[in-house]
């Protein structure tokens, strides 16, 4: 009997220790498998070994993410900070107040894609040559691009349709069978679904937009891919890595552990073979946003 009496105890110590380390476990809102957004999450996961109590949630994007942190479904997530500036100034959700940046990351390049122009037996061109000419043309969008493609639209005054899809895969295949006839995608370059795409076939097409028309957090940007030619004006938005206002001191212990290391490593983050190209981008001195302290 007394050995049984341990052995429940030291089973009871068990449970109760593993009880602890799940419940220290905290979910990050990422993105697409293999996008930008994941894949920074799993080189800071290399070389913070303070990581290995994050777990990750691949999702939709930005407006997901900030669904997802909101709702105390995940407690980090990623997100573009023109679709947290929408929460909480468009959409006058309260709770948006409480979120914070834990820590501000590189700047996300506006992709607008569209099939190549053609000409009619009379010359006239036909297709999507600028952001300016999109007129009543329907444009494809997911994820937290979706936001930013309204308020692209509402800022310069180009009177085009949103349509949502669920993933990216859907809106390139509605592009691709002419459902839409452009994508509007906010994506660190270089993003490797791009360059896969057939420059015979499909077109970046420039952001002609005046600075005067948009909001200052939109920063004016180059898309440079090989295959698609000369390199094309476009805005970028900066991307953050939010919490919440967390005041529990074992879960603020684990945060700003995980934000020290961050800071500590960028240059093994930037100077490593492997790690996203995006890394180059980050100083982790602009936000925009209040930060996680």
């Amino acid at each position: 009997m007394k050995r049984i009496a341990i052995l429940c105890a030291l089973l009871g110590t068990a449970f109760v220790q593993n009880s602890s380390a799940q419940s220290n476990v905290l979910n990050v809102g990422t993105g697409s498998k293999g996008g930008t957004y994941a894949t920074m999450y799993k080189n800071l996961g290399y070389l913070c070994t303070s990581a290995s109590w994050l777990r990750e949630r691949q999702t939709s994007g930005s407006v997901e993410n900030v669904d997802l942190l909101l709702s105390n479904q995940v407690s980090l997530a990623f997100v573009q900070l023109d679709v947290l500036k929408a929460r909480d100034q468009i959409d006058g959700d309260p709770r948006a107040k409480e979120i914070r940046v834990l820590l501000p990351l590189h700047t996300e390049e506006i992709h607008l894609i569209a099939k190549k122009p053609t000409k009619n037996f009379l010359g006239q061109v036909r297709g999507v040559t600028k952001f300016s000419g999109l007129g009543k043309d329907k444009v494809g969008a997911w994820g937290g691009s979706v936001v930013t493609a309204n308020v692209l639209r509402a800022k310069a005054g180009v009177d085009f349709e949103v349509v949502s899809f669920p993933t990216r895969e859907a809106a390139l295949a509605a592009l691709a069978g002419d459902q839409v006839d452009a994508v509007l995608a906010v994506v660190g370059q270089p993003a490797d679904w791009v360059k896969t795409l057939d420059g015979q076939q499909y077109n970046l097409v420039p952001l002609d937009i005046p600075e005067g028309k948009i909001n200052a957090f939109y920063q004016p940007a180059k898309l440079i891919y090989p295959a698609f030619g000369a390199a094309v004006p476009t805005y970028s938005v900066q991307s953050l890595l939010a919490t919440r206002n967390f005041k529990t001191p074992d879960k603020r212990a684990q945060l700003l552990k995980y934000q020290s290391c961050a800071k500590n490593k960028l240059t093994e983050l930037q100077e490593n073979e492997g790690m996203h190209p995006k890394w180059n981008d980050v100083t982790f001195k602009e936000a925009g946003w209040p930060d996680y302290k």
